[in-house]
């Protein structure tokens, strides 16, 4: 496999996949599913510019030029494509609709629970982080009064109340409910996350990188893991979205690279046996 023209073709078909569902209009109970086209929308501008990054920059300054590829941003960019899969496939893909709706309703409010803790400075955000206060009282009450909440064990209630959309354990545990093998998840998502962090390991690659070659090589490792990001993207988009699973399937031969890179639990077994 060529990941950099797999890439390419699985980058193209996300694009028509979400393109699909643009402009339709949104029918009553359906708006949770408009959140799920929009985070393929990040996806598709995360891959968009890892793929700019990657072709490296030329700059001058202060009489000197400059050229490099930023292996580390296409790191941390390769890093939130993986957290942005994970979120969608843990959120909206479950079989049981009123899971998802549950889950949609958690990540709604952590994610406005953490903006309230942001100081608001002007009067028009003073008025947004107002509104936002009842937004987030009703969505705890839904949460605490649905049967997913009132089921789960004392341990799942406490991140819940905290606000947290993640399982205890994070996103570690969340690669398993999607069935990413966890290890070799563990082993990638570490490794980005490095970079992400500013760790030491960052500073060695980047100090050790000194030519362009070197810098496309640890470019290209991170890179292709989009390839299985974007396998495992596109299949529980289309289950989400039936007309984009018309798509997958019209392109007999970006199908055939989609299921190649859909590296399951059950493939990767062997790597760590």
């Amino acid at each position: 496999m060529n990941h950099d023209e797999d890439l390419l073709k699985l980058t193209r078909l996300l694009y028509y996949c979400v393109q699909s569902e643009a402009g339709k209009e949104i029918r009553p109970g359906q708006n949770w599913k408009n959140d799920a086209q929009v985070l393929g929308v990040k996806l598709f501008k995360h891959i968009a510019s890892v793929q700019q990054i990657s072709a490296g920059i030329s700059f001058d300054f202060g009489g000197h030029a400059f050229s490099h590829v930023d292996h580390s941003s296409v790191a941390v960019l390769v890093r939130a494509s993986i957290e942005t899969l994970l979120a969608f496939k843990y959120i909206f893909t479950d079989d049981d609709i009123n899971l998802c709706l549950f889950r949609h309703k958690l990540w709604k409010v952590s994610g406005l629970n953490k903006r309230s803790k942001i100081t608001a400075r002007s009067k028009a955000s003073k008025t947004v982080q107002k509104g936002e206060a009842e937004r987030i009282k009703s969505l705890k009450q839904e949460i605490t009064q649905s049967p997913f909440y009132v089921n789960a064990n004392r341990e799942t209630r406490k991140e819940i109340d905290n606000c947290s959309w993640k399982p205890k354990g994070g996103v570690y545990v969340i690669s398993g409910h999607i069935d990413i093998h966890q290890r070799y998840f563990s082993d990638i998502y570490n490794h980005l996350s490095e970079h992400a962090h500013a760790s030491y390991i960052s500073v060695l690659q980047t100090r050790d990188a000194e030519n362009l070659e070197d810098q496309q090589m640890l470019a290209g490792s991170a890179r292709q893991m989009l390839c299985m990001v974007l396998a495992h993207f596109l299949f529980a988009y289309s289950k989400l979205f039936p007309n984009a699973l018309k798509i997958l399937e019209s392109d007999a031969e970006t199908y055939k690279i989609a299921t190649n890179w859909h590296l399951k639990t059950s493939h990767l077994n062997m790597l760590y046996d």
